[in-house]
């Protein structure tokens, strides 16, 4: 079970040879053995684990209200592995796109909802990465980092409120002239 060794590099020889050969164990290298005995090549065993890392920032929350919102300050740490990506979801692991970086997507445009930041590092090979897919049914070695959440809510209505008071009539005889007693209540 080459993945329970974790990731490195494996060799496998075959060994051939006679009684008496000295050596022969777990943890001896096998420039140590003595006797009569042969190698032949080796085959390579890769082993690789690639790690998502951990992403710092957010979470964020923007109102759609027809202005761009973009993240920033994002961090990625700890990542491993041949390929690296970022990827976008709804909460159930659908995948809504894969940009470059996570600060070039326009969060206002997507609408009202809960979308997903992730990382993911993988080998070569993984399959299923592509929007309208599922992280669920990516294939291959890979790992996804933490995600960072991004909600996206509906503006809240604005209500100017009520004033009472007044009305107030003043003349115009160069004296200073303030109002009082105007209350308000209602306004959001």
């Amino acid at each position: 079970d080459f993945d329970a060794a974790g990731a490195g590099v494996c060799l496998i020889w075959n060994l051939s040879y006679e009684a008496g050969l000295t050596g022969l164990a777990m943890g001896n290298n096998v420039s140590g053995l003595q006797g009569d005995y042969g190698l032949s090549n080796s085959i390579t065993v890769i082993r690789t684990e690639p790690q998502g890392g951990t992403l710092l920032g957010g979470p964020f929350e923007f109102i759609v209200d027809g202005t761009p919102d973009m993240v920033s300050g994002i961090t990625l740490n700890g990542n491993s592995g041949a390929n690296t990506a970022w990827v976008i979801t709804d909460p159930q692991g659908n995948i809504l796109g894969l940009p470059p970086m996570p600060g070039v997507v326009d969060f206002d445009a997507a609408g009202v909802g809960v979308c997903l930041i992730w990382s993911i590092s993988y080998e070569s090979g993984l399959t299923g990465l592509a929007m309208g897919n599922n992280v669920s049914g990516l294939m291959g070695c890979y790992d996804l980092s933490n995600s960072i959440t991004v909600t996206r809510t509906e503006p809240s209505p604005i209500n100017g409120g009520n004033i009472t008071g007044g009305p107030f009539t003043f003349c115009v005889d160069g004296m200073a002239d303030n109002v009082s007693g105007i209350s308000l209540s209602g306004s959001t």
